[in-house]
């Protein structure tokens, strides 16, 4: 039979491209479920951290680091080069980086990246003694920089004086060229086979047709020879150099490899969060006894289609269900919510984000078993029906209570009634084994299995009946028929044969199961007919519900601006002024304004102030029990205090204990903020007085039973107006001076009050 039918495999192809390293697609061909779901819990949390991360401003950074895992393993005594080791340092550099940015976040990424061990000497002692080329540096090693500058020296004057020798052999036409070259690793010139009439050197080398001569005039010998002594020299340090690194790289190997392992984690780990992130993909819920996929999308058809051209399916077996039957036409989608199914849960416990809502929820199953169609296997010599149960017969044999088992279409490639019959036993042994079933069938056998046995959960695949093609969703509660006859219709089969078929069905198959298929089809379509209109109903009622709560609160708000009108008035009449008086305040500015502000307060969000319950003073931490209601009020105790305040100056913080009484409920609307105590010092007696006035209003039309007014020592005049002001009022009960704390004969306290 054939491997990955789920087509796990294929995943790593989606998840490659966002691979930044060698390490890391290293760790992408490892990828596989988890032994444990508590383990696949622990990486979806990763998942989750580095997705929020690369959402950020500032995701981290995996740089494409070279695999420099056959550099370790090379024979002891061996000595890397320059460049070689410069990519070791360069990759120690990435991943102390990697590590220092993780761990200065915090979490559980910074976790992940603990175990990486930074060796920043080693790659701080390459990086000094190394060039970015590989080549050794100067500053960092002066013994070698003195030698590689006699070299410079010797080898300027060797050339110097070759140029002097092929001035001079100019004019003997002894030169085959004018040029320096080497041989043997020494400076020489091309010169005729009879040089020895002109000059005295060594031949080194001959063309091939031996007109060319290569010589190293005597004048150069001894330079030559100490040249090549000095480049000795320069390549013996320069081995040293390079072996003493080699040996500390070697020293380190262990954790060096280990880096490199949790930094192809950690690389991994980043491009399966930018696939998701792509994909609109969900760390679902591992948890409960129930499966519960929403809007789940097969990942293959979500990179060949794209989001909008693949359809979302809702996938659910219910808690107390064992067993999940889709039906319904060929090429409905029935393969494809199999396939998904077991895909998704095998990627969560991958520890891999799954195309479905946020809300989706995954049963922490043990292993998942598939069967489904592979054609006929010939290289076993097998045929169809034969590799089918043979598949069967291994799932039957091996799978254990708690796993899940899928599929596709069993009992196919023989009778159908005996197939169908196979298909039943099989789903009926494995449940009783403890397994998780999911199949697809056509079956009749099957689907009267699904109707009449207990802890079935039905779904078809939905089809559009009007357009005569499958919609690729399920429908639960229903059993699917196969249609036939409507796709060959579909696709404009030769009409006489699809009639003949239908003649032959109508004859042979017209039985009691159809019928009653067709009927329960049908009463669960009115069920969820029904059920939709319930839905509306209720929705109806919510809304005239709201309306008729909205039509309260505007008539309380309008009863409740009409009172505040009439005792604002009351507190004029009062105070024993003239109509005219009355009529200009009436009129004044400073009425409208009050008048508008009442008339466009928002209704308060609360209308149940009741006796018993608990409120706050809006702007204060301070709380108090509720001991009498009235139009528009409400008397509240605060500790020893029993004050009468406005209902909006204060909001419901615990309802009232339940004592059988009736509840006296009343309704509010905002009003001005309390009065804060004014400052008048230093003003004159006709400035002072109608602010002091605005705000004993004011003060009154809050229900506030205390009024402070700052007012200074000064000659006292200012004092004794104000308080003879006050004393005309019928509304202020007492004035004291404020306590010695708190300014003493500076500051009045009037305490005022209704009646």
């Amino acid at each position: 039979m054939g491997h990955d039918l789920l087509e796990y495999s294929a995943l790593k192809d989606y998840i490659q491209p966002f691979i930044a390293s060698d390490v890391g697609l290293s760790a992408l061909s490892e990828l596989a479920p988890c032994d444990s779901w508590d383990e696949a819990r622990r990486r979806l949390a990763v998942l989750s951290e580095m997705m929020g991360m690369m959402e950020s401003s500032r995701p981290p950074e995996l740089a494409a680091i070279s695999d420099i895992r056959p550099l370790l393993s090379i024979r002891e005594g061996s000595v890397l080069e320059g460049q070689d080791l410069v990519r070791v340092a360069d990759v120690l550099v990435s991943m102390a980086r990697l590590k220092k940015d993780l761990q200065s976040r915090d979490g559980l990424l910074a976790g992940e990246a603990s175990p990486m061990e930074p060796l920043e000497h080693v790659s701080s002692q390459i990086n000094a003694l190394l060039l970015p080329t590989g080549e050794i540096s100067d500053d960092a090693y002066p013994l070698l920089r003195d030698l590689r500058n006699r070299y410079r020296a010797i080898r300027s004057s060797i050339l110097e004086k070759l140029e002097q020798v092929l001035e001079r052999l100019k004019t003997k036409s002894v030169l085959m060229e004018e040029l320096i070259t080497k041989r043997n690793d020494r400076y020489v010139i091309p010169v005729r086979h009879d040089y020895h009439v002109h000059m005295k050197g060594i031949t080194h080398d001959y063309s091939r047709t031996n007109r060319t001569v290569y010589v190293e005039p005597m004048t150069v010998v001894d330079e030559n020879n100490t040249l090549n002594q000095i480049k000795s020299q320069i390549l013996e340090e320069e081995h040293k150099v390079l072996k003493d690194l080699t040996s500390l790289v070697h020293r380190h190997t262990g954790e060096i490899r280990r880096n490199l392992l949790v930094y192809g984690r950690l690389d991994l780990l980043a491009a399966c969060s930018r696939w998701a992130i792509r994909s609109g993909a969900a760390i679902p819920r591992i948890e409960g006894e129930e499966m519960n996929l929403m809007g789940a999308r097969h990942p293959l058809l979500l990179e060949r289609l794209g989001t909008a051209a693949t359809v979302p399916l809702d996938i659910r077996i219910p808690r107390g269900r064992d067993c999940l039957l889709i039906t319904g036409p060929n090429a409905g989608g029935k393969t494809v919510a199999l396939k998904t199914l077991g895909l998704l849960i095998l990627m969560a416990r991958s520890g891999l984000a799954i195309p479905a809502r946020a809300d989706s929820t995954i049963a922490p199953v043990g292993s998942v078993w598939v069967e489904m169609d592979t054609n006929q296997d010939i290289t076993h010599d097998l045929s169809s029906f034969t590799a089918h149960a043979l598949s069967l017969k291994s799932i039957y044999e091996h799978a254990r209570p708690g796993d899940l088992v899928l599929l596709d279409e069993p009992g196919t490639g023989t009778d159908h009634e005996q197939g169908g019959a196979l298909a039943v036993s099989c789903i009926h042994a494995l449940r009783n084994k403890g397994t998780t079933v999911v199949v697809t069938s056509h079956s009749d056998l099957v689907k009267l299995y699904g109707i009449t046995s207990e802890g079935v959960e039905n779904a078809a695949t939905a089809f559009d009946d009007s357009g005569l093609k499958p919609l690729y969703t399920l429908q639960y509660g229903v059993v699917g028929q196969s249609r036939a006859f409507e796709i060959l219709e579909a696709i404009e089969f030769p009409h006489d044969l699809i009639v003949e078929a239908r003649g032959i069905v109508n004859r042979e198959v017209n039985s009691t199961l159809a019928r009653a298929i067709e009927d329960i089809s049908k009463a669960s379509s009115m069920r969820l007919e029904a059920a939709r209109e319930l839905a509306e109903a209720r929705r109806l009622k919510e809304n005239a519900a709201a309306e008729l709560q909205d039509h309260k609160k505007e008539r309380m708000e309008s009863a409740l601006r009409y009172r505040r009108l009439l005792d604002q008035l009351e507190v004029l009449s009062r105070r024993q002024v003239s109509p005219e008086k009355v009529r200009a305040v009436r009129e004044a500015p400073e009425t409208a304004e009050v008048v508008k502000i009442l008339a466009d307060a928002e209704p308060a969000r609360s209308l149940n102030i009741e006796k018993g319950c608990t409120v706050r003073l809006r702007g204060s931490e301070q709380e108090g029990e509720v001991a009498e209601t009235g139009q528009g009020f409400a008397e509240v105790v605060f500790g020893t205090k029993r004050l009468r305040v406005g209902l909006d100056q204060v909001f419901v913080v615990a309802p009232p204990e339940p004592k059988g009484a009736k509840r006296e409920t009343v309704s509010r609307m905002k009003t001005p903020p309390p009065v804060l105590p004014i400052k008048v010092v230093g003003m004159r007696v006709d400035e002072a007085l109608p602010l002091v006035e605005r705000a004993v209003d004011r003060a009154m039309l809050t229900g506030q039973d205390r009024l402070e007014i700052i007012h200074g020592a000064g000659t006292g005049r200012l004092k004794k107006a104000i308080r003879e002001y006050l004393k005309g009022l019928p509304c202020v009960k007492a004035m004291t001076d404020a306590p010695m704390a708190e300014g003493g004969g500076n500051k009045t306290i009037v305490t005022l009050g209704v009646g």
